[in-house]
Protein backbone atom coordinates (compact mmCIF):
# COMPACT_ATOMS: atom_id res chain seq x y z
CA UNK A 1 0.00 0.00 0.00
CA UNK A 2 1.21 3.66 -0.80
CA UNK A 3 0.33 6.89 1.29
CA UNK A 4 1.13 9.79 -0.92
CA UNK A 5 1.97 12.60 1.53
CA UNK A 6 3.40 16.43 1.36
CA UNK A 7 6.91 16.18 1.86
CA UNK A 8 8.70 16.94 5.11
CA UNK A 9 12.71 18.43 5.36
CA UNK A 10 13.49 15.22 6.90
CA UNK A 11 12.60 13.59 3.56
CA UNK A 12 14.87 15.23 1.05
CA UNK A 13 17.75 12.23 1.14
CA UNK A 14 15.18 9.97 0.49
CA UNK A 15 13.11 12.44 -2.07
CA UNK A 16 17.22 13.01 -4.15
CA UNK A 17 18.25 9.15 -3.94
CA UNK A 18 14.86 8.19 -6.08
CA UNK A 19 15.20 10.90 -8.32
CA UNK A 20 18.65 10.14 -9.11
CA UNK A 21 17.31 6.32 -9.32
CA UNK A 22 14.74 7.63 -11.79
CA UNK A 23 16.38 10.23 -14.05
CA UNK A 24 19.19 7.68 -14.17
CA UNK A 25 16.87 6.09 -16.72
CA UNK A 26 16.24 9.22 -17.93
CA UNK A 27 19.90 10.00 -18.73
CA UNK A 28 19.92 6.50 -20.07
CA UNK A 29 17.35 7.83 -23.07
CA UNK A 30 18.88 10.62 -23.81
CA UNK A 31 22.39 8.72 -24.60
CA UNK A 32 25.84 8.90 -23.85
CA UNK A 33 27.38 12.43 -22.72
CA UNK A 34 23.90 13.61 -21.69
CA UNK A 35 23.98 15.59 -18.63
CA UNK A 36 21.33 15.71 -16.20
CA UNK A 37 20.89 17.78 -13.59
CA UNK A 38 18.95 16.19 -11.58
CA UNK A 39 21.38 13.57 -11.13
CA UNK A 40 23.74 16.14 -9.23
CA UNK A 41 21.71 18.12 -7.09
CA UNK A 42 22.42 18.34 -3.81
CA UNK A 43 20.16 17.80 -0.85
CA UNK A 44 19.96 21.35 -0.21
CA UNK A 45 17.87 22.08 -3.36
CA UNK A 46 15.33 19.43 -2.60
CA UNK A 47 15.19 21.21 0.82
CA UNK A 48 14.77 24.83 -1.18
CA UNK A 49 11.57 23.05 -3.10
CA UNK A 50 10.17 21.96 0.40
CA UNK A 51 10.25 25.12 1.26
CA UNK A 52 9.55 27.44 -1.47
CA UNK A 53 7.06 25.31 -3.66
CA UNK A 54 5.05 22.00 -3.28
CA UNK A 55 6.62 18.41 -2.86
CA UNK A 56 4.72 15.45 -2.77
CA UNK A 57 5.99 11.90 -1.90
CA UNK A 58 5.00 8.25 -2.38
CA UNK A 59 5.86 5.80 0.97
CA UNK A 60 5.34 2.01 0.72
CA UNK A 61 4.23 0.50 3.58
CA UNK A 62 7.06 0.43 5.48
CA UNK A 63 7.93 4.37 5.01
CA UNK A 64 10.31 4.55 2.84
CA UNK A 65 10.01 6.84 -0.53
CA UNK A 66 9.31 5.57 -3.49
CA UNK A 67 8.77 8.78 -5.85
CA UNK A 68 8.23 12.53 -5.38
CA UNK A 69 7.06 15.08 -7.50
CA UNK A 70 7.68 18.89 -7.16
CA UNK A 71 5.27 21.29 -8.58
CA UNK A 72 5.37 25.28 -8.47
CA UNK A 73 3.62 28.17 -9.46
CA UNK A 74 5.14 29.60 -12.39
CA UNK A 75 1.94 32.02 -13.08
CA UNK A 76 -1.07 32.49 -11.74
CA UNK A 77 -3.11 30.21 -13.94
CA UNK A 78 -0.22 28.14 -14.68
CA UNK A 79 1.71 25.58 -12.47
CA UNK A 80 5.07 23.89 -13.76
CA UNK A 81 5.51 20.14 -12.42
CA UNK A 82 9.21 19.05 -12.07
CA UNK A 83 11.61 16.36 -10.98
CA UNK A 84 8.72 13.53 -11.06
CA UNK A 85 10.20 10.76 -10.25
CA UNK A 86 9.48 6.92 -9.06
CA UNK A 87 11.86 4.16 -8.00
CA UNK A 88 12.52 2.20 -11.16
CA UNK A 89 12.16 -1.22 -9.27
CA UNK A 90 8.38 -0.49 -8.40
CA UNK A 91 7.31 1.13 -11.67
CA UNK A 92 4.26 0.59 -13.28
CA UNK A 93 2.99 -0.26 -9.67
CA UNK A 94 0.33 2.48 -9.57
CA UNK A 95 3.15 4.72 -7.58
CA UNK A 96 3.51 7.52 -10.76
CA UNK A 97 -0.34 7.72 -11.12
CA UNK A 98 -0.94 8.38 -7.34
CA UNK A 99 2.04 11.08 -7.43
CA UNK A 100 0.48 12.49 -10.36
CA UNK A 101 -3.41 12.69 -9.11
CA UNK A 102 -2.21 14.13 -5.79
CA UNK A 103 0.05 16.77 -7.76
CA UNK A 104 -3.34 17.42 -10.20
CA UNK A 105 -5.49 17.33 -7.13
CA UNK A 106 -3.51 19.95 -5.54
CA UNK A 107 -2.85 22.43 -8.72
CA UNK A 108 -7.16 22.18 -8.63
CA UNK A 109 -7.70 22.98 -5.27
CA UNK A 110 -5.06 26.50 -6.03
CA UNK A 111 -6.98 27.38 -8.76
CA UNK A 112 -4.58 26.56 -11.50
CA UNK A 113 -5.72 26.35 -15.48
CA UNK A 114 -3.31 23.81 -16.78
CA UNK A 115 0.20 22.14 -15.71
CA UNK A 116 2.88 22.24 -18.00
CA UNK A 117 6.35 20.11 -17.67
CA UNK A 118 9.29 18.98 -20.01
CA UNK A 119 10.46 15.81 -21.16
CA UNK A 120 12.38 13.85 -23.29
CA UNK A 121 9.85 14.06 -26.50
CA UNK A 122 11.82 10.73 -27.95
CA UNK A 123 11.61 8.59 -24.70
CA UNK A 124 8.50 6.92 -25.68
CA UNK A 125 7.05 5.51 -22.96
CA UNK A 126 6.91 8.71 -21.02
CA UNK A 127 5.61 10.58 -23.48
CA UNK A 128 3.19 8.05 -23.98
CA UNK A 129 2.26 8.05 -20.45
CA UNK A 130 1.57 11.41 -20.49
CA UNK A 131 -0.59 11.03 -23.34
CA UNK A 132 -2.35 8.80 -21.21
CA UNK A 133 -2.95 11.07 -18.01
CA UNK A 134 -4.48 13.83 -21.13
CA UNK A 135 -1.47 16.02 -21.16
CA UNK A 136 -0.56 17.08 -24.90
CA UNK A 137 2.04 18.70 -26.48
CA UNK A 138 2.36 22.27 -26.65
CA UNK A 139 5.70 22.82 -28.22
CA UNK A 140 9.42 21.20 -28.66
CA UNK A 141 12.50 22.83 -27.96
CA UNK A 142 16.29 21.57 -28.52
CA UNK A 143 17.91 23.97 -26.63
CA UNK A 144 19.39 21.59 -23.83
CA UNK A 145 21.14 19.40 -26.47
CA UNK A 146 17.77 17.19 -26.89
CA UNK A 147 14.29 17.25 -28.16
CA UNK A 148 12.40 18.48 -25.56
CA UNK A 149 8.55 18.23 -25.36
CA UNK A 150 6.41 20.93 -23.12
CA UNK A 151 3.32 18.80 -22.14
CA UNK A 152 0.64 20.94 -21.18
CA UNK A 153 -2.70 19.41 -18.94
CA UNK A 154 -5.79 21.87 -19.07
CA UNK A 155 -7.57 21.50 -15.70
CA UNK A 156 -10.68 23.68 -16.80
CA UNK A 157 -11.64 26.24 -19.62
CA UNK A 158 -9.75 29.27 -19.04
CA UNK A 159 -7.40 30.81 -21.14
CA UNK A 160 -3.59 30.97 -20.00
CA UNK A 161 -0.20 32.41 -20.76
CA UNK A 162 1.86 29.10 -21.52
CA UNK A 163 4.92 31.47 -21.86
CA UNK A 164 6.29 31.36 -18.52
CA UNK A 165 6.73 27.84 -18.80
CA UNK A 166 9.33 28.02 -21.69
CA UNK A 167 11.92 29.18 -19.31
CA UNK A 168 11.37 25.95 -17.20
Amino acid sequence: MITIRKAEPKDAPFINEVTRRAFKLYADELGPGSHVKALEEPDEVVLKDIAENYVIVADDENGKTQGSVRIKGISRDLAYLYRFGVNPKVRNGGVGSGLLQAAIDYCISKGYAAIALHTNAKYYNLARYYYGKRFYVHSTSTEKGYIRALFVKELDARKFDISPAYKE
